[in-house]
């Protein structure tokens, strides 16, 4: 199973330095990541394709990322979170 997350951005390269930081919680959730992008046409968004290794670890991260606005330095304004599989 993989995540996709979107995320709502001040400034991509300030929420990009601020995601790498959090790298040990996502490990800890048993998330992976796959890739990163930025939008090709603004700074302002972000998104993420990460491995899941634990659905309800990867929920509780999310949880938490959403709650706690100092992990991502307050740089992002809104997120989506989606759980995909191959069809």
């Amino acid at each position: 199973m993989q995540l996709i997350a979107h995320f709502e951005v001040t400034d991509f390269s300030a929420w990009q330095t601020a995601f790498n930081a959090d790298d040990e919680a996502r490990r800890d959730a048993g998330l992976s990541v796959l890739q990163i992008w930025c939008d090709a046409d603004s700074t302002t968004h972000a998104f993420a394709l990460m491995s899941v290794n634990d659905r309800a670890k990867a929920n509780a991260w999310i949880t938490r990322s959403n709650a706690l606005h100092s992990d991502d330095a307050n740089t992002v304004t809104h997120a989506s979170h989606f759980f995909i599989k191959t069809a």
